[in-house]
């Protein structure tokens, strides 16, 4: 809608452009991950067409050892995805 709104409209000349750009959140929300990774595992066409790729990410992620402790808390986060597959 907004790109039909900007190529039906006129244009207005000296128009003045301004971007304001909010700061990240100071602690980011930690279910913001695996609650995308639940949504893109449970659309129709992951399930049907990508189930060889799916289950090959689900090995990978088994295999998968983390080092650093990001990367652990990452790793922890997703361990629900796995009762999607």
């Amino acid at each position: 809608m907004a790109i039909q709104f900007a190529l039906e409209t006129s244009s207005v000349p000296d128009a003045k452009l301004s971007i304001k750009r909010s700061s990240p959140a100071v602690s980011p929300n930690p279910y913001i991950l695996p609650f995308a990774m639940r949504g893109l595992l449970e659309e129709e066409y992951v399930r049907r067409v990508l189930h060889e790729e799916t289950m090959e990410l689900l090995r990978q992620f088994d295999d998968w050892k983390p080092s650093s402790k990001v990367l652990k808390d990452v790793k922890f986060r997703l361990e629900g995805i796995r009762s999607k597959l």
